[in-house]
């Protein structure tokens, strides 16, 4: 099983793009698989909207909170390492057009030599979506669809797309990604979610499941990825946890995830700026990294 990181970074004091490239290049000298950062385009101060991965449905973003641009994030993690994925830990690809965000991931894609892995969802805050003027309702079928039109895009010679949300006539569209396209993978545990991984995605992105959590879904992914005329072998299965206990439970939980056949941990941990390095070595080997 393959281990990745995500990590915050916001651009604040200490937090740059120059932490971006130490980080990156010690999560690889380590011998961590990839490296993910999280997406909101916009923050508030109060939210109406209920966060899905927590008991309460609320998230402890900071009083200030901000993200620097996810791909200009992996940009910088690219330039400084050579053998890590660079993914999205989930991009909500429904406030992007997909002309746009295609071009800039499959550039991403070409300056990494195809180390791209794509996590996309459609969000979950209303507020965000009404002041980008966005519909809220409906995001699923609108990231379906750009996920279709992400796939024309990159995958033929001369893309067209008419759908709902988006329409192009036959445009010429450069450059390709490395290996012909980029990897999608679906973030969330709901039942849409995994109709989404079954019917257009290549991989599943899993957060914040406790075992028995995680097997049901993954059985209730089985279901539908033999519904829909596919098997296990088709996607990729990716799981992130939020780690806040012991080394310990982290090592259980990634021998469980072992032994469910998870493709790859991603593991997200605040870490301190001066002692990173130290955080991360022993994250390496409480969750079996070989470097």
């Amino acid at each position: 099983m393959d281990v990745g990181m995500v990590q915050v970074f916001d651009g604040t004091e200490g937090r740059g793009l120059d932490h971006v490239r130490e980080y990156a290049t010690t999560v690889e000298a380590l011998g961590f698989t990839s490296l993910w950062v999280p997406d909101h385009v916009i923050f508030f101060d109060q939210y109406d909207s209920a966060y899905p991965h927590s008991d309460d449905g609320n998230i402890d973003f900071k009083t200030d909170q901000g993200l620097l641009e996810p791909l200009m994030t992996l940009m910088a993690a690219a330039l400084v390492t050579e053998k890590i994925r660079l993914g999205t830990s989930v991009d909500i690809l429904t406030e992007r057009h997909p002309i746009i965000r295609g071009r800039e991931l499959a550039t991403l894609d070409v300056a990494s030599n195809g180390r791209v892995e794509y996590g996309v969802g459609s969000g979950w805050s209303r507020e965000e979506y009404a002041a980008m003027g966005i519909t809220f309702e409906r995001r699923g079928a609108r990231l379906n669809e750009y996920m279709d039109a992400l796939k024309a895009l990159w995958g033929e010679h001369r893309p067209s797309f008419d759908g709902e949300f988006v329409s192009f006539e036959p445009l010429i569209f450069m450059p390709k990604p490395v290996r012909g396209t980029i990897p999608i993978v679906v973030g969330g545990n709901s039942p849409a979610a995994l109709r989404r991984v079954a019917t257009r995605g290549d991989g599943w992105h899993g957060w914040r499941l406790e075992p028995d959590e995680l097997k049901r879904t993954l059985d209730d992914l089985h279901v539908q990825l033999d519904e829909h005329g596919r098997s296990r072998d088709d996607v990729k299965l990716n799981v992130g946890i939020p780690f806040k206990g012991s080394l310990d439970e982290l090592a259980e939980y990634a021998e469980i995830c072992r032994g469910l056949g998870i493709d790859e941990l991603i593991i997200a941990a605040g870490v301190s700026r001066t002692r990173f390095r130290e955080q991360l070595t022993e994250l390496a080997d409480a969750a079996g990294v070989a470097a």
